[in-house]
């Protein structure tokens, strides 16, 4: 019984997922060279929680969102860590 318990709670939620595949992508190595990438919702994933990540990326001042008329994002951004 607590080993079940134990894997609920490691389990993630939609949202947690979607993050980590985002962040995922957003940190390979093509992308942190190019500083930019497009990403997409995969169909699995919930609109709620897509809006969501995408108003979160748009509050941020290094990242630039554009929203792609296929429904894709473009996202840039620049080194936060540079003077």
């Amino acid at each position: 019984m607590l080993q079940n318990a134990g894997a609920q709670q490691s389990s993630h939620s939609p949202y947690e997922l979607l993050t980590r595949r985002i962040h995922r992508q957003v940190n390979s190595s093509k992308a942190q060279t190019l500083r930019r990438t497009i990403i997409a919702r995969q169909s699995g994933e919930k609109l709620d929680d897509w809006d969501c990540l995408l108003d979160q990326l748009d509050v941020e001042d290094s990242v630039r969102v554009t929203r792609l008329d296929c429904g894709a994002v473009w996202l840039t951004w620049r080194n936060q860590h540079l003077s």
